[in-house]
């Protein structure tokens, strides 16, 4: 049995050719609008999704909400000093 590994490289230069070979063929207006409009209509994770189905598409997991009232009061910007002439 023989695997048909494509190198990185080798997808690149045929994703290329084709995009290309479209653009010859159908023009330049009509590939960026598909272009835009696959890229519109792309497939969105949902906002509820649980952790474990998360892990199991490749995605991380879920961050917890920023809380404004539990962030320190002292700035964390460290204060402005004079400029030092030398």
């Amino acid at each position: 049995m023989s695997s048909n590994v494509l190198s990185e490289r080798n997808v690149i230069l045929r994703l290329e050719f084709s995009i290309a070979d479209a653009v010859h063929q159908r023009g330049l207006v009509p590939v960026l609008a598909a272009a835009i409009g696959a890229w519109w209509h792309r497939p969105r994770v949902p906002i509820d999704l649980p952790n474990y189905l998360r892990a199991d598409v490749g995605l991380p997991e879920e961050a917890e909400p920023i809380q404004w009232h539990s962030l320190p009061a002292v700035s964390l910007i460290p204060p402005k000093r004079g400029r030092s002439v030398p």
